[in-house]
């Protein structure tokens, strides 16, 4: 069985969660408790929890600054946030500083319980948004995915090539004017901030 311990200062939630957990065949809870502090404090008696789930919002030390100090003390506990804290701010603060999990308190209890098993297993558990908005935060940056135009693609070749804005402006039958707006549209879309730069990238095979 997987042993749970639980930090929630909410009586009705940690009443609620307490009670599936003690009744569930899989897991054994061996213990609650309203704080951080608390914990700390009755963990010296308590049998050593594997996961612990824990809120962010508690009153003392939070459940984000909890993590390091609990994972420091117990290496081997898995700590899963449970919360109503949705902001990404929280969520990688938390995953940062070592959860393994972060569940919004509207979760069942079947996918707590999933979630509980999940990272007993050594994986990730998170609810469904809030995995969207980690994977979300990972994909590439969209003005880094964005692509040059036929007419961009051409100025990038003359730049390559080694031709002036005049130049430029005469091959493809441009004006100056013209010619600058492109320029300035591939520098923001490449992310510098010189010739130089997008010659280099261009060498690169980057663009």
């Amino acid at each position: 069985m997987v042993k749970v311990a639980y930090i929630e200062d909410d009586p009705y939630v940690r009443d609620f969660i307490t009670d599936c957990l003690a009744k569930d065949k899989e897991l054994e809870l061996v213990g609650s408790t309203d704080s951080v502090e608390s914990f700390l404090e009755k963990s010296a008696i308590w049998p050593q929890p594997d996961v612990l789930l824990q809120d962010i919002s508690l009153p003392g030390m939070t459940g984000l600054q909890a993590i390091r100090l609990i994972k420091d003390r117990f290496p081997q506990i898995e700590i899963i946030m449970f919360t109503i804290h949705d902001d990404s701010e929280r969520i990688f603060k938390a995953f940062c500083a070592g959860a393994s999990g972060y569940l919004l308190k509207n979760t069942s209890f079947p996918k707590v319980k999933e979630g509980i098993l999940q990272v007993h297993r050594g994986e990730a558990s998170m609810t469904p948004s809030i995995a969207r908005k980690v994977i979300s935060y990972f994909k590439p940056d969209k003005k880094h995915s964005e692509t040059l135009t036929a007419r961009e693609s051409q100025i990038v070749q003359c730049m390559v090539d080694g031709l002036s804005y005049k130049m430029i402006a005469d091959k493809l039958q441009l004006s100056i004017n013209t010619v600058s707006y492109h320029v300035k549209n591939i520098y923001k879309k490449l992310q510098v901030n010189s010739k130089a730069e997008v010659v280099a990238k261009s060498l690169k095979g980057e663009i």
